[in-house]
């Protein structure tokens, strides 16, 4: 593994750009929907150790944006032939991780947890979106 590929700057980045999102997500687009499919109340949510839930999801975040470097600058097909990815590749890469991996397995999980469509659309919808601009942070700033 070659880790020298990897723009670390861009990881950050996009680790910050996918917690951005989830402000905007959960918050003023979403959040009414998301915390009532999360079966929340206001007080829950109030009473909850948010620097602890902000720092984790975070970390998550980061811990994803390396992962898909990794897997976009760190596995050469072979040494020395890596491979120049775009904005375009990212995204389509971050993409289809979403709808063929993310969604499913959301899905999944939340179907066996008796969750709403709703509440299933809603997660992935924001994972997809999330791993998409990664993608594009990534691969154009290589």
């Amino acid at each position: 593994m070659d880790f020298s590929a990897i723009n670390w700057l861009a990881v950050v980045v996009a680790a910050v750009a996918f917690f951005a999102l989830g402000a905007v997500w959960y918050g003023p687009i979403f959040g009414k929907a998301w915390q009532k499919g999360a079966g929340l109340s206001d007080e829950d949510i109030k009473n909850g150790n948010m620097g602890k839930t902000f720092g984790t999801a975070f970390f998550f975040a980061l811990l994803i944006s390396v992962g898909m470097a990794m897997f976009f600058f760190g596995f050469p097909a072979e040494p020395g032939c890596e491979v120049e990815m775009t904005a375009d590749m990212g995204a389509m890469y971050g993409l289809m991780t979403g709808v063929f991996f993310l969604f499913p397995s959301i899905g999944m999980n939340y179907t066996f947890a008796k969750k709403s469509m709703s509440y299933i659309l809603i997660d992935s919808g924001y994972h997809i979106l999330a791993y998409t601009i990664v993608g594009v942070i990534l691969g154009a700033w290589q």
